[in-house]
């Protein structure tokens, strides 16, 4: 049917569309994702097919993380990257390994539990920053853990994508196809540190130079999206490839006079991608008894694997026991990379990955929304005693 409007009021309709989402958002109180993704699945099939715009959603992604990038200098990064193994390779034993072991035992075929198993493990990237950018948590401390995380899984994902998707076409992958991807991931960080560190001056007077100049945004977002193409030409995540641009820029000291220059597109094209992830999730189809029940102890363990990733990885990481429990809730929402582990799925497997993509970014998104109070209702804060003397006085008068 959307075949016989034109595009202009095709894209008119689509930001109506997610205008009334965000009123709506602000009604309820409730994080207008949300709704971005209700409008996505009630309204998609009259848009999902207009190319152009699936592409202009990429994009907001891209900005997305190139945002988080920027709070990330070459200093951070690094001591970041020596804590965050540990708890990356804990990540992967809770939302990969029990989740592929659970449908192994309950019968399911090798090529099932992994691809079960891929779908669970990588929270949705795209859901955790928009949270923690909306909310303004970005300078707090456990931001910078969940934000490790998220890296470490961009650098997981395309191996495990790899391994599905040559086990789909039957192949069996190789230790020679492994090494080539960690290969070009290696290149490309070398590429991001070597760039950050000798030229971070060179970037600064350019910036300093061009910054007031109109044709300055056009640089900035076309080198930024040629990064990012290039890192997913490379058969890697764009969103790594934005976060080390990110990064780059960040090391030159020019993060807020690049911010300031792409505020408008990044939040347009944001509230795009979330309605066409919406639009992209499939229900149609007929579930077995085991599939039901594999679906829900898949969402259970689903949601305790991440929580104690989040718990446990905060603790390791230094955290208190208050902000490891924030970072649990804010890290359980599955998204945009198990909707892409849905590709190399049969037929069958479709409808079961739609059910448990949809559950679990509704219930990924109000846990991280709602992280700080609730892990404050579990600990509360400890009132200050010079309040609390204050107080005593006033009431003794």
């Amino acid at each position: 049917m959307h075949e016989t409007f034109p595009f202009l009021m095709l894209f008119g309709f689509l930001n109506l569309a997610l205008f009334v989402a965000g009123v709506l958002g602000k009604i309820f109180r409730f994080p207008p994702i949300i709704f971005y993704i209700l409008a996505g699945v009630v309204l998609g099939s009259f848009i999902h097919a207009e190319k152009a715009i699936e592409i202009f959603s990429e994009i907001g992604i891209v900005l997305l993380f190139f945002y988080l990038g920027l709070e990330f200098n070459l200093q951070r990064a690094m001591s970041t990257a020596k804590k965050i193994w540990s708890i990356g390779l804990l990540d992967l034993f809770f939302n990969f390994f029990l989740i592929f072991s659970m449908m192994m035992m309950m019968g399911f075929d090798l090529f099932t539990s992994i691809l079960a198993g891929g779908v669970a493990y990588a929270s949705s990237s795209a859901i955790t920053t928009k949270i923690i950018v909306d909310n303004r948590r970005i300078a707090n401390p456990e931001t910078e853990l969940i934000l490790g995380l998220m890296v470490f899984e961009d650098i997981a994902a395309p191996v495990l994508l790899a391994v599905i998707a040559a086990m789909s076409m039957g192949i069996e992958p190789s230790i020679t196809s492994l090494g080539i991807i960690f290969l070009k991931i290696s290149a490309v960080f070398l590429f991001s540190i070597l760039v950050a560190y000798y030229m971070k001056d060179i970037i600064a007077r350019f910036i300093d130079r061009f910054i007031n100049e109109e044709v300055f945004t056009l640089f900035s977002i076309g080198g930024l999206i040629f990064f990012a193409g290039f890192t997913q030409y490379l058969g890697l995540s764009e969103a790594l490839g934005a976060f080390l641009m990110g990064m780059i820029v960040s090391e030159s000291g020019k993060s807020h006079e690049i911010e300031k220059t792409m505020f408008t597109i990044r939040d347009l094209a944001v509230a795009i991608f979330f309605f066409l992830f919406g639009a992209g999730i499939q229900f149609g189809g007929e579930f077995s008894p085991k599939m039901i029940l594999a679906l829900i102890l898949m969402v259970i363990l689903s949601i305790i694997g991440k929580f104690l990733t989040g718990f446990i990885g905060g603790l390791i990481y230094g955290l208190s026991k208050r902000k490891s429990l924030e970072t649990g809730f804010s890290i359980i929402n599955r998204g945009e990379f198990s909707v892409v582990m849905s590709k190399f799925s049969p037929s069958v497997m479709v409808p079961f990955i739609g059910v448990y993509v949809f559950i679990m970014a509704f219930i990924g998104i109000i846990l991280a929304q709602y992280a700080p109070k609730l892990s404050n209702l579990i600990i509360p804060k400890k009132k200050k005693k010079k309040k609390r003397k204050v107080v005593d006085e006033a009431v003794a008068e």
